[in-house]
């Protein structure tokens, strides 16, 4: 019989209650436990584990390193077993949760779920956005099965995220826009130096794209932009700047779309900043999963159209 084989539920929903309230004695009575039934599971999960994974204080109890580890990768498989009896129960079919940066849901996760309705689909999407940080937690925690977005190397190098399958789907630009109206928009071409002291509507930071946009301008020897507006949402942006006298600075099939329907002009700036790619991003075994082969597929073939389109 493996480790594996001897392992209980229980061992997973003690360790996990003993590291959130510190004691015990309070674990125990969480999940209706004597203390001494509790003291043998731990036990046993030190004899599968093969070190001791706590240790006694004056006033409660702490983990061990090997406890927080073993711990974390353990509330993984709480998730994701919650998940799967959820589904069993309560859903009558498939569902994939999809993480995805705004970016992505202007173009590319759209025509991607039309090409899957057009072809017949078996399972139901969920969809969610958020920064680059809160989805990544999501998707170490398997809170959602795969993420759109992009994420630099040494994210990538990070244990936690070291197994990913990682696929490269467009190269996205950041590009600036004013209002149709706005001086600058009538201008054949505009110099960085020149908007710099211009009124802003920007990303707050940390966001990928502010961190990228100061970036910009410090590699070009100036100062950094200073909003008087921080949104996190481009679409916010693109509608502020569309009806006031300032810039901003947001993925170019943003403004792409913003400027077909005559909201905004995508300003001809002297010096863009390098474009990025937007990534597929899924833990390897979740890709066994056909359903997100599938999901994986029909982005890819998106992303095909969109770049030849």
């Amino acid at each position: 019989m493996s480790r594996t084989d001897r392992l209980r539920l229980r061992h997973l929903r003690l360790l996990d209650a003993v590291e959130t309230a510190g004691s015990l004695s309070r674990a125990a009575l969480q999940l209706g436990l004597s203390q001494p039934a509790a003291t043998k599971i731990l036990r046993e999960l030190e004899t599968l584990v093969g070190s001791p994974l706590y240790e006694r204080l004056p006033r409660g109890v702490r983990l061990t390193e090997a406890g927080r580890a073993v711990v974390e990768r353990l509330r993984i498989g709480l998730v994701a077993l919650d998940r799967a009896l959820g589904s069993g129960k309560a859903a009558p079919r498939r569902r994939i949760t999809v993480g995805a940066l705004p970016v992505a849901t202007v173009d590319l996760l759209p025509q991607a779920i039309a090409g899957l309705m057009r072809d017949g689909i078996d399972f139901d999407i969920e969809v969610t956005e958020g920064t680059v940080p809160s989805m990544l937690a999501d998707l170490r925690s398997r809170q959602i099965d795969c993420f759109i977005g992009r994420v630099d190397a040494a994210t990538l190098r990070d244990p936690p995220l070291g197994d990913l399958f990682a696929t490269p789907l467009l190269t996205e630009g950041l590009s600036f826009a004013a209002s149709r109206r706005h001086p600058l928009a009538r201008r054949r071409s505009v110099a960085l130096a020149d908007i710099v002291k211009e009124s802003w509507v920007l990303a707050p930071l940390p966001s990928f794209t502010r961190v990228f946009v100061d970036q910009h301008f410090i590699d070009h020897g100036l100062e950094r932009p200073r909003p008087v507006i921080e949104s996190l949402s481009f679409h916010t942006n693109l509608q502020i700047v569309g009806r006031a006298d300032l810039l901003t600075a947001v993925p170019s099939s943003a403004i792409a779309h913003y400027s077909r329907l005559g909201l905004v002009q995508r300003l001809r700036v002297d010096h863009e900043p390098v474009a990025t790619p937007l990534l597929f991003l899924a833990h390897r075994e979740t890709m066994a999963l056909r359903s997100l082969q599938q999901f994986a597929a029909a982005l890819q073939a998106a992303a095909r159209d969109i770049r030849t389109g």
